[in-house]
């Protein structure tokens, strides 16, 4: 039977000790980063509704007054082909709410997110919007669901698609 001197003893005892430190440091990290990765994603889902909700708010939003800083807002919001399209809109669009007197502010709005990634998101906003112009001086509350792809630019999201939904 062999003998064991008590620095085999220590030794040993040193490597279990090493051993379980290890252990216990993977799986801090391992937690730790699914933890990490679970905040982020809450902070980008919520980021991407509250942008969503502002920026369907701002493209409900419209006076004839203020006409081109309300569709700014709304420029400065948008990418892609939506920018495009809303950008050739508004040479149409500004005489019609100009001469209407239009408008039209948003009195409440309720969002939600349906899906994304770190990149993308689908949002669903849902406005009511007091509306006036020349031909009904009483507000008329109309009703919008908007669903809006988001696409993230640089550290901001901006609108890609918006379609109205029923």
């Amino acid at each position: 039977m062999p003998i064991t001197t008590p620095r085999r003893s220590r030794q040993a005892l040193w490597a279990v000790a090493l051993v379980l430190a290890l252990a216990a440091i993977a799986v801090a990290a391992t937690l730790g980063r699914a933890a990490w990765e679970r905040d982020r994603a809450a902070s980008a889902r919520a980021e991407a509704l509250a942008a969503g909700r502002q920026l369907a708010v701002n493209f409900v939003t419209l006076d004839a007054t203020t006409f081109d800083a309300d569709t700014a807002r709304v420029v400065d919001g948008a990418t892609g082909e939506f920018k495009e399209q809303y950008e050739q809109a508004l040479t149409e669009l500004k005489p019609v709410v100009q001469s209407n007197k239009t408008v039209s502010t948003v009195e409440r709005a309720e969002a939600a997110y349906v899906s994304g990634d770190d990149d993308s998101a689908v949002v669903l906003v849902g406005l009511v919007a007091p509306t006036t112009n020349t031909s009904a001086t009483e507000p008329e509350k109309k009703t919008y669901r908007i669903r809006l792809d988001l696409a993230k630019v640089g550290d901001a999201w901006k609108v890609s698609t918006l379609d109205f939904v029923s």
